[in-house]
């Protein structure tokens, strides 16, 4: 499996259901190429406008940003294939207090609903959870997956953008490079 990409004081980590068989086959993160995570990072503004390819992906904590999932026990390219005790929540709530990022970014619905369920809070929409991780604000993204298409690429993008506009009005937001 993948290792997190994760180091101390990061301003946002990404977290992702469980990794693609794709990706894990190439050995990074959102390595299929239809999952557009990368090209709606950039579209984040916080990799200062830089590209980063699924090849380089543990390059992206020089931007203040990290990567990790709910499943790290094993790979499946769908969240139908997941049984309940693939997800290790615990030990996710302690990696967040370990590194301390500033927000965590929920790649899609299913990894913030486990999330929220384990901390007491109903499943939150697209935006700002009202409620934090370990100290790190929550916040829910359509997934970047082409699986999960609803309203599009350009609706993503959108609401990706709006993400990064809201990270720096937290005034967390590490210099990009």
């Amino acid at each position: 499996m993948l290792p997190d990409i994760l180091e101390p004081g990061l301003t946002v980590v990404f977290v992702g259901t469980a990794k693609s068989r794709a990706s894990a086959a190439a050995g990074h993160y959102y390595a299929h190429p239809q999952n557009m995570f990368w090209s709606l990072l950039e579209a984040t503004g916080l990799t200062g406008g830089v590209f980063v390819p699924s090849t380089e992906d543990r390059s992206v904590t020089r931007f203040g940003v990290g990567l990790t999932d709910l499943v790290a026990s094993r790979a499946a390219s769908s969240d139908s294939l997941l049984r309940a005790r693939d997800f290790d929540v615990p030990a996710f709530v302690d990696r967040i207090e370990r590194y301390g990022p500033a927000v965590v970014a929920f790649n899609g619905g299913e990894s913030a609903k486990r999330v929220a369920r384990h901390l007491g809070h109903p499943p939150p929409a697209v935006g700002p959870a009202g409620w934090a991780v370990a100290g790190a604000e929550a916040y829910r993204l359509p997934s970047s997956s082409s699986a999960n298409a609803a309203g599009g690429y350009e609706a993503k993008r959108l609401a990706w953008v709006a993400f990064g506009d809201w990270v720096r009005g937290l005034g967390t937001a590490k210099a990009p490079g």
